[in-house]
């Protein structure tokens, strides 16, 4: 289960009650609970209307996969 989604439902709020606790909208909260990506500025305020320490949002914000540009894949191919 989604860490953000674990923490508010502990304190008993909807996804409503959690937007407006940090200032943000519903559709956000949502978003990040289906683990779409968000601004930093989006996790702080999360993260501090759930009481939650700066330190540990790699706890609850798990970081992105990066994609290589295809040009670099295709650059290591062609020296292979």
């Amino acid at each position: 289960m989604n860490r953000i989604r674990a923490a508010r439902q502990a304190l008993g709020w909807t996804q409503t009650e959690l937007a407006d606790r940090a200032g943000i909208s519903a559709r956000t909260i949502h978003a990040v609970e289906k683990g779409r990506p968000c601004r930093q500025a989006t996790k702080r305020r999360i993260l501090i209307a759930l009481s939650v320490p700066w330190v540990v949002r790699a706890d609850y914000f798990p970081r992105a996969h990066t994609v290589r540009p295809a040009s670099a894949v295709a650059a290591r191919s062609a020296s292979a």
